[in-house]
């Protein structure tokens, strides 16, 4: 599906970066293992049409598929998924907190995604669906949108992570690639996501994961 494809079935044909407010933040980048191998071979190894990140806070990451497949002439759509409100974590940490820059008693984090997004020229590569991770995936699979690529980066509790793997399988096509963040077979900060990934892999006779600095993949099965 192209990107106007993709507006069309998500946003009613409405671009959301059709008219960006002129008072944009200042770059802001800030991100965790969002430059990565399996990120760049994600794009060279599949060539998505589709590529759907759950979890992109100020967007770094998912830029970062954008330009690389710019870079590769890949052309390709970054679905955005985030409600741009943290997780339990941003909320119990106070530097993380900090991060969601609250007005008025809400965060307004999405102001800062947008604005990386503007200033980084790729609001034709990246599409936002601020929604939860199971409502999304629930939207696409409604509108017949498939991802080539998952990249899952969203909440870190194993009973959430459970629920977006079950969630998104689906809506990964058959032989696509799922990449899943804060994996660490030596427990890590994030111990319940190398579980869940793991009993997840597992329960559906998936070969894998392999791992590499602080994430995962595994392929569906074609």
């Amino acid at each position: 599906m192209t990107r106007q494809d993709l507006i069309a079935a998500l946003w009613h044909g409405r671009d959301p970066f059709a008219d960006p407010p002129a008072d944009l933040r200042p770059l802001d980048l800030q991100g965790w293992r969002s430059v990565h191998p399996y990120l760049a071979e994600a794009v060279s190894e599949f060539r998505p049409q589709v590529v759907v990140e759950i979890g992109t806070w100020k967007g770094a990451s998912a830029l970062y598929l954008a330009r690389t497949m710019a870079e590769q002439g890949v052309e390709g759509t970054v679905i955005a998924v985030d409600t741009w409100l943290g997780a339990v974590d941003h909320w119990a940490d106070v530097s993380l907190f900090a991060e969601l820059a609250t007005e008025h008693g809400f965060p307004s984090l999405y102001r800062t995604f947008l604005a990386n997004v503007v200033r980084e020229g790729m609001t034709g590569r990246v599409l936002p669906l601020p929604l939860d991770s199971v409502n999304a995936a629930e939207l696409l699979r409604l509108r017949g949108v498939a991802a080539d690529v998952i990249h899952l980066d969203a909440g870190h509790e194993e009973a959430s992570v459970v629920a977006d793997l079950r969630a998104w399988w689906p809506i990964l096509r058959p032989g696509g690639l799922l990449i899943a963040d804060d994996y660490d077979r030596l427990g890590g900060r994030f111990p319940g996501v190398t579980r869940a990934v793991d009993a997840f892999c597992a329960e559906q006779g998936v070969e894998g994961p392999w791992s590499q600095r602080g994430k995962c993949k595994f392929v569906k099965p074609a």
